[in-house]
Formats: structure tokens, C-alpha cells, sequence
């Protein structure tokens, strides 16, 4: 008897706040009635989170951590394998944050900006990876949001297998590396982005702009706007503490309306 796999989405739980804090600010008030700010790990989360949104900017969990680490784009997180050209990853003129293959199946950065060929992924119904190649050049942001429109993302590679395979299908071309130093507010490791295009920011602290198909755009975390929590409600905690005979039938009703009467109560509230 044959057997169907069947792949099952878990979507994010968000909660839009219309109160205008900092980030930080935003970051207590989540962390206190809900998990944390907002943390999106795919385009799934992403069209979800849209839902969510008004028109204005708000806050989501992914800051500037400082520390520059090689990523990818689907959102699978930082690099395992990894198959560089010898002297590479080597950043030439500080502005190499971008990852090429070559046809040989070894890996360079270069500048983002560059248009070359690009190759992309898609998950097929038996669970493999589909191969896509466009020689039509263009920059690694142009890259990823045709591969993101027609396909899963730009192609990304865990094994050597999946390296051998890209390669024997491509010239030189993008694929899903990339640099960056932006963390989650509440750990997690997914890594992908969904960063507005052109324009130049500096901010620390990421905000999504509901005006612009919900785009990410760094903004100074001082500045203070609406937000988005992730997580179910949180509860208080209560104890009730009562002093009681030991002779007092509990199951008797009269005893039980008067335990519901000015008991004395004590709130544990949760330490966030």
C-alpha cells in the first residue's frame, strides 16, 4: 500500500499593538503579555504577518547584532556546509555580502549589485529539490524576489550532493548565500529577510512597512511607533490561600460559596 506525505505549515501567532513605543519598549511589553516581538521565518509567516498590518510602520523582533555571519535566503539559517574557493569568503573592498557559484561547484562573494544568471529551488511533491536556472542577469535582491514569485527561493545547499547538483546545471550564477549581522529578539535562527528595495537606512532596529506590501526597513530603535507580539496571551497566575477546619465538610454547599467569598489572594506574576 502506497503512502502520501503530507506537509503541514505552522503559522505564527501575531498580535498587532496600536500603542507607539521604541523597540525596546515594544520588546518589554511582548515579552511581558505575550512571547516576544514578531519573528517571521518564511514567506508564510510573512503574507500572514501582512494580514495583520495597517498602514503604518511597526516594529518586528530582528535587530542589528554586529556580528556578520553567512546565511540563507530560504530562511534555513546560518551555513553548515560550505565549498569556498581558496582565499574566499575574502570581502574585496568591503562590500562582498553576496554569494556566487561557480561551474565547477566552488563558491565566491561578490558585491550584490553585479547582474548575473541566478538559479533557483522549488520543493516537489516527493519531497526533492527542483533545480531552476534564468540567464538573465540580475542583481542577488532581483534574484531572490523572481526566484521567491515563481519558485520556493534562490537555491541553498546543506550537502555536497545538493552542491554537485546546482552545479552541473549552471555557469556562474547566484544562489542563496548571503551576509549579514541581524539576530532575532527571541533567538531563533531562522535567517530570511524581506527587506524593502532601494533607498539607504542605518537604523538598528527593524520595523515593516505596511504602506509597502509589508517591506523590512531598518530604523533608529529610539523611535517610537506600533508593533507586532508574537505568541498567545499570558495569564496571571493566582493562589488562593485559606485557613479551613479541619472538621469542615468541603463537599458541603454552603462551605463552598462561602471559599468564593473575599478569599485572600495572592498574584504570582510571571518574571520576564
Amino acid at each position: 500500500m502506497g503512502h502520501k506525505t503530507l506537509i503541514c505549515a505552522v503559522l505564527q501567532q501575531y498580535h498587532f499593538i496600536n500603542k507607539s513605543l521604541t523597540w525596546y519598549e515594544a520588546q518589554s511589553f511582548c515579552r511581558l503579555k505575550y512571547t516576544d516581538l514578531a519573528t517571521i521565518n518564511n514567506m508564510d509567516d510573512e503574507n500572514q504577518l501582512i494580514n495583520t498590518l495597517d498602514v503604518t510602520s511597526s516594529w518586528i523582533g530582528l535587530y542589528n547584532g554586529q556580528t556578520n555571519r553567512w546565511l540563507w535566503s530560504d530562511g534555513s539559517g546560518v551555513t553548515s556546509f560550505t565549498q569556498w574557493s581558496p582565499g574566499e569568503p575574502n570581502n574585496y573592498g568591503g562590500v562582498e555580502a553576496c554569494g556566487q557559484m561557480y561551474d565547477n561547484g566552488l563558491w565566491n562573494d561578490a558585491q550584490c549589485g553585479f547582474a548575473m544568471a541566478y538559479v533557483c529551488y522549488e520543493i516537489q511533491q516527493d519531497g526533492s529539490k527542483k533545480y531552476v536556472v534564468y540567464t538573465q542577469g540580475q542583481t542577488w535582491p532581483n534574484s531572490q524576489d523572481l526566484c521567491r514569485q515563481k519558485h520556493t527561493d534562490l537555491a541553498c545547499v546543506h550537502t555536497a550532493q545538493e552542491n554537485l547538483a546546482i552545479a552541473a546545471v549552471t555557469n556562474v550564477v547566484w544562489f542563496g548565500l548571503f551576509k549579514d549581522s541581524w539576530y532575532w529578539s527571541d533567538g531563533t535562527k531562522t535567517s530570511f529577510r524581506y527587506w524593502k528595495r532601494g533607498g539607504s537606512y542605518s537604523g538598528k532596529c527593524v520595523s515593516v512597512e505596511g504602506s509597502q506590501q509589508g517591506r523590512w526597513v531598518p530604523a533608529d530603535c529610539n523611535q517610537k511607533g506600533t508593533f507586532i507580539c508574537e505568541g498567545g496571551l499570558k495569564l496571571k497566575k493566582m493562589v488562593i490561600k485559606m485557613k479551613v477546619q479541619s472538621d469542615v465538610d468541603l463537599t458541603d454547599s454552603t462551605t463552598s460559596s462561602l471559599f468564593l467569598q473575599k478569599p485572600e489572594v495572592d498574584e504570582l506574576r510571571g518574571k520576564f
